[in-house]
């Protein structure tokens, strides 16, 4: 062994002429070890988290792929015996790398980071990119979404499937509608999330009577969902000048929101036009007036020019 060893170090010797040629060997057996225990911890590690097989296997390819050329770029630079040439050249492949693959590099760290970090899966409904709608697939540059709303304003899914470059997640706020649905995060989450329906109240209205009426209305509309929720419903009220706004607000589902909230202000719509003389629907409304200040008077309106 010692001898062998030694073979090594006077090859690798300054001024040997196998120096080239026995650092390259070196280099080679030593990257590819390194490719070969990674690229197994890699495979091994996604197949736990349950990545699907073909998005696995394509990144496999790229990780094998860009080793490749590393070992290639270094061997052939370690040929040259120079230890100083052999930095230069890892340094400036890097940078060469890091500056043609910049979309592609961050569209394979961000697909990483979801292997990861589990952000959201398929079937969630999430918005992200100016962009909501159901996930239906988690390839590895992009993500496919069936998109809600769009075609039309409100929570159903239009139909339309979206991708979304996995390289944008890096710069954009992910919002998971069914986070919590599917994790279990500990005490005080839940797998619905809160929604409100604003009902604006006159003044002369009985207020305990409408926020009664409000109440029921909601527990009518979600009544199969209140035993699954943390929270019955409630109203939060705020004074304005024209009346009082009384916020109804219920938990539901996230795919449910707009049939939840329709149904809650159609049953408070029909228990107000029960109670039509103890309670009333405000309308906002806004007067401006025109008055001289004293020794001043209103400017005069002006005319229309005749018409040719």
């Amino acid at each position: 062994m010692s001898s062998t060893l030694d073979r090594v170090a006077l090859a690798l010797a300054p001024g040997s002429p196998y120096r080239g040629l026995a650092m390259a060997a070196a280099m080679l057996v030593v990257l590819l070890l390194v490719h070969k225990a990674t690229r197994r911890r890699l495979a091994a590690y996604l197949e736990r988290q349950g990545s699907k097989p073909e998005n696995a296997a394509a990144f496999l390819r790229s990780y094998t792929a860009v080793w490749k050329l590393i070992i290639a770029v270094v061997v052939l630079a370690s040929a040259s015996g120079s230890f100083a040439m052999l930095g230069l050249t890892v340094g400036f492949l890097a940078t060469i790398l890091g500056w043609a693959l910049q979309v592609p590099i961050r569209g394979l760290a961000a697909w990483v980071m979801l292997v990861l970090k589990r952000p959201f899966r398929v079937g969630d409904r999430i918005t992200v990119a100016d962009v909501t709608g159901d996930v239906v697939d988690i390839q590895l540059n992009h993500i496919l979404l069936n998109q809600v709303g769009g075609t039309v304003q409100g929570e159903e899914r239009s139909g339309r499937g979206i991708y979304v470059p996995n390289a944008v997640l890096f710069g954009q706020e992910i919002v998971n509608y069914n986070y919590f649905a599917t994790r279990d995060a500990g005490a005080g989450t839940s797998k619905f999330i809160l929604d409100e329906v604003l009902v604006r109240l006159t003044l002369g209205s009985d207020y305990d009577l409408a926020t009664t009426l409000c109440l029921e209305a909601a527990r009518a509309a979600v009544g199969e969902l209140i035993g699954e929720t943390d929270q019955e419903p409630f109203t939060r009220v705020e004074f304005l000048p024209w009346g009082i706004l009384i916020r109804l607000r219920y938990k539901s589902g996230p795919s449910r929101r707009q049939e939840v909230s329709s149904r809650v202000t159609e049953r408070v719509w029909q228990a107000f036009r029960a109670h039509a003389g103890q309670v009333a629907f405000a309308t906002p409304i806004s007067v401006a007036s025109l008055e001289p200040t004293p020794g001043s008077a209103l400017p005069p309106m002006a005319e229309a020019p005749p018409r040719p």
